[in-house]
């Protein structure tokens, strides 16, 4: 089919009960994208568009493996799509429209936080992996932005990293800034068809972040089956820069270089249970300490922490897990932020019924707390999400009873107890409940709603205790024991509508319950 562009927009119905057909987009026999789509008609669930601004007064063939006949509701339209769904997050970035996964390219450059992110425009499955954009001054309230990276012929976008170039090291421009990401060659039919695999490369912003434009030739060349994620930072001590990338199965590389272009290995290793998303940083003990202590960290929130002299990653620790739940993954923390280590994780919440897929956790704090165990990592709400709190209401529990209904608001629930022997507490919200049982020193987080749930999460009872629950539209962020136990759960995906009660065998010093301001 031919559509002759007179509008800046390609709009694509989709429907999510329909297979998946592959879209090949021709410009003057030139091909200029590749879409897999679940293809509908006017009944599908919901529209999703493409950017062909640069093709207006131009023809664009589509050719594809499903009936012609089909491709006749796709049309041009002189503005984007405006989806709106009622249970969108309040307090969580997701996309508009689409599938999200990874975050990536997390920079702060010039007073602004850049979140990209891996984004399927064109459905709410996997697949045609482009970067997505998003910009904020606290990383709590985001404004979406165009798409900056989209599939080529060497590969489908996958994740990777920011970097700001303050002293023009790489040679593109002082404060350029730069993201190395993965182009996934035989990821999608265009790379297959040009012969590429997996391959490590460059891409530049002279614009702020607003534009990216892919450069020429690879950072790093095909290494071993699915290598990708690469993370980098400036290490200090050695006087250089320093790339952490995953390989294949449990391995790891680290690399090194003096301008940001060329690089050399300097470590390969192994460890068992860890895949993908790798990230290496330094994190200090406790509140107020100078000591610090190096932790490799990888997607499923597996980490092992150790030293690092810019070379060489030395492990002291077993492989220890950071997530108590399996929705969070693929975490990243921010280059360009000086005294802090500021984390962002993927939450694979399915959202069934809405023209999206996926969201970002509440970026976090991460610090280290030393025990008898060794070091774990803690999380902290950042200060940015804290500012949001609308009054506090405190409440000394008489009847050892509260209950409410939620108004539509997001709300944080935060309870300390002291030293407890017996006894437990159980928080219920909508379907999801926090079963806190101080003489087994276990938490049940017990989820019955549409994603059924439980998880069993042991605690020290002999030592004071407490959560901080934060309750959004479709997520639930949960952090107990100043922050060592992190998890997230995906409750009814009306949840804010749902009551809210608590019950307790045992006397809880502090309860505090906040409304959350929404970002919408």
């Amino acid at each position: 089919m031919r559509i002759h562009i007179v509008e800046p927009y390609l709009w694509m119905p989709v429907d999510k009960k329909e297979p998946e057909v592959k879209l090949h987009f021709y410009c003057e026999d030139v091909k200029i994208q590749e879409v897999d789509i679940q293809l509908g008609g006017t009944d599908g669930d919901f529209y999703t568009f493409m950017d062909v601004s640069n093709y207006l007064g131009r023809d664009i063939t589509i050719k594809g493996n499903v009936e012609e006949d089909k491709l006749y509701y796709i049309f041009c339209y002189g503005e984007k799509v405006q989806n709106v769904y009622p249970f969108r997050p309040q307090i969580h970035f997701a996309a508009k429209t689409g599938w999200i996964n990874d975050p990536n390219g997390l920079v702060f450059a010039d007073g602004i936080y850049h979140l990209y992110h891996q984004w399927n425009p064109y459905g709410v499955i996997w697949g045609n992996m482009h970067w997505g954009h998003a910009v904020s001054k606290d990383m709590i309230v985001w404004e979406h932005k165009p798409m900056v990276m989209e599939p080529d012929a060497y590969g489908t976008i996958f994740s990777g990293c920011g970097w700001q170039d303050k002293d023009n090291v790489a040679g593109f421009g002082k404060n350029a800034l730069l993201f190395f990401y993965t182009a996934s060659g035989g990821d999608n039919q265009w790379s297959i068809d040009s012969g590429n695999r997996h391959t490590q490369r460059l891409a530049v912003s002279l614009d702020g972040g607003e534009t990216l434009q892919k450069t020429d030739g690879v950072i790093l060349e095909h290494i071993a089956a699915g290598n990708r994620d690469p993370k980098i930072f400036y290490h200090n001590k050695s006087g250089a820069y320093v790339m952490v990338l995953f390989l294949d199965a449990y391995e790891f590389a680290v690399f090194r270089s003096p301008n940001l272009r060329q690089w050399h290995e300097t470590q390969r290793f192994s460890a068992e249970g860890m895949q993908e998303c790798p990230d290496l940083f330094e994190l200090p003990v406790g509140n107020g300490t100078a000591a610090k202590k190096w932790v490799f960290w990888s997607a499923d929130g597996y980490y092992l922490v150790g030293d690092f002299d810019g070379y060489r990653f030395t492990p002291e620790s077993e492989v220890l897990s950071a997530y108590r739940t399996k929705l969070p993954y693929a975490a990243q923390t921010y280059a360009g932020i000086d005294d802090r280590i500021i984390s962002v994780a993927w939450l694979r919440t399915e959202n069934e019924r809405g023209n999206y897929k996926g969201m970002m956790s509440i970026p976090a704090e991460l610090s280290l707390v030393e025990s008898d165990d060794g070091y774990r990592i803690r999380f902290s709400l950042i200060k940015e999400f804290i500012k949001r709190r609308r009054p506090c209401e405190e409440l000394r529990l008489q009847e050892k009873e509260i209950e409410m209904l939620l108004k539509g608001k997001p709300i944080e629930v935060i309870l300390k107890w002291g030293v407890r022997k017996t006894g437990c507490t159980r928080v219920l919200i909508g379907k999801v409940c926090f079963d806190i049982q101080f003489g087994e020193g276990k938490i049940q987080v017990i989820n019955q709603g549409t994603h059924s749930e439980t998880v069993t999460i042991s605690f020290d009872s002999d030592s004071p205790f407490d959560m901080d629950i934060v309750v959004d539209q479709g997520v639930i962020e949960f952090y107990g024991s100043d922050g060592v136990i992190y998890g997230a759960i995906e409750p009814e995906e009306n949840i804010l509508h749902k009551k809210f009660a608590l019950e307790s065998e045992v006397e809880i010093e502090v309860v505090q319950i906040y409304e959350i301001l929404s970002v919408l």
